[in-house]
């Protein structure tokens, strides 16, 4: 089966900006997460997920994941802090053109990229999108990530 590339994708962020420019991604999960690129998403909502930001925790500190295995439905999930209550993201949609796929909804372009159109989103109308990991779920996620960072 190939799989089809969408004409648009989608990059949220908490910062606005003419351009999206690649930046070094790390993720403990997947290689393919590890890139110096521009992200994006066919799935708007992952957009709007990341676009709502991430404020520290009391102690300082920011954990969040959208993981299939923590259920089909798109939540950004916070084991560490929350997301930008009150504040303001955006979302920007890209032509495809130049995005190599990895895997999931995630596709990449090493090359800056001039958004088509910027949308302006109140992260409080998403919440939606996001909840908090269960105690369990928090107590995997962080054995996961001591693991992989041996």
């Amino acid at each position: 089966m190939t799989l089809e590339k969408p004409r648009y994708l989608y990059h949220g962020s908490t910062k606005l900006f003419d351009i999206v420019m690649p930046f070094q991604a790390y993720d403990w999960g997947y290689a393919e997460g590890c890139q110096d690129a521009v992200f994006a998403t066919s799935n708007r909502d992952i957009a709007i997920a990341f676009a709502m930001g991430a404020v520290p925790d009391e102690q300082g500190k920011i954990g969040r994941l959208m993981d299939p295995e923590y259920g089909d439905e798109i939540r950004m999930i916070f084991y560490q802090g929350h997301p930008d209550f009150g504040g303001k993201g955006y979302v920007y949609k890209l032509l495809s053109e130049g995005f190599v796929y990895t895997r999931g909804t995630q596709w990449v372009n090493p090359n800056p990229v001039k958004p088509v159109e910027i949308s302006v989103i109140n992260v409080d109308d998403y919440l939606y999108l996001f909840r908090y990991a269960t105690k369990a779920e928090k107590q995997e996620i962080e054995r996961d990530l001591r693991d992989a960072t041996e």
